[in-house]
């Protein structure tokens, strides 16, 4: 028997067979998966970080942010729009919660992170 007739009667054997179906199980959970992230109805906030989150007054904090899936992301309070990945420097007079808002059509999506200023 040479190599290909030995080959090819492995996957004519059950044991064949369930690495065949264990194949095309992997195969459509994968494709599932990117249909998921690449079609979700919903923005995924990714991150969205101040470093450093405490600070003395007329220090600076950097806020850095991820989202994916937006048409508009905001931080509020005084920031505004910004892109759906970057950073920002922030010097609040008092301790503040920043709001990052993704919105993807009507769907919005909020996290919050405070910069204490002591």
């Amino acid at each position: 028997m040479n190599y290909w007739e030995q080959k090819n009667s492995f996957w004519s054997k059950p044991a064949g067979l369930v690495v065949q179906i264990l194949i095309i199980l992997l195969l459509i959970g994968g494709a599932i998966l990117a249909l998921n992230i690449f079609t979700s109805p919903y923005p995924v906030l990714e991150s969205f970080n101040a470093s450093p989150v405490v600070i003395s007054p007329g220090e600076e904090s950097t806020l850095s942010w991820t989202v994916i899936g937006a048409t508009m992301v905001r931080i509020d309070p005084g920031v505004g729009t910004v892109t759906p990945k970057g950073s920002v420097r922030v010097s609040p007079e008092e301790t503040t919660t920043y709001v990052l808002t993704a919105v993807n059509r009507t769907i919005n999506r909020s996290v919050s992170v405070k910069v204490m200023v002591r």
